[in-house]
């Protein structure tokens, strides 16, 4: 009896390397069209009433989210070009892709925080006036 599982089980291991398996889904169904109906009918539904505390909430949730991303931004760009301006100090070779991927950094930091930098006496980030009568 115990030869034959042990000739069952080398059989099967030599079928289940030969063989190959396909699943066929029949009863699985796409729930994009829910979703999409459902984000539809809150829309006509509850947006008018939950539309002004809506927009502040999100307008906050954002902020937030541009500001940290500003902050890391600006603090990787600071060190990137702090790094670059010393190592022309110590008369190490620079490299330039360093040192604009830093400035690149500042200038997004700036923008996402709407703070002004002077990098070499050149505003950046700095927030212009809408054209027109002021």
């Amino acid at each position: 009896m115990g030869e034959i599982i042990v000739i069952i089980r080398k059989l099967w291991i030599k079928m289940k390397k030969t063989e190959k398996y396909y699943r066929i889904s029949t009863g699985s169904r796409s729930r994009i069209p829910y979703v999409l109906f459902g984000i539809v009918a809150f829309l006509l539904v509850g947006f008018p009433f939950f539309a002004i505390n809506m927009r502040f909430q999100l307008g906050a949730i954002f902020l937030k989210i541009f500001d940290t991303i500003g902050t890391y931004s600006m603090i990787i760009g600071g060190a990137l070009v702090t790094i670059s301006v010393l190592s022309l100090l110590t008369r190490s070779p620079i490299k330039m892709r360093t040192f604009m991927i830093g400035i690149a950094l500042l200038w997004v930091g700036s923008w996402c925080t709407g703070t002004a930098i002077n990098i070499l006496g050149i505003p950046v980030g700095q927030q212009q006036p809408p054209p027109g009568y002021h």
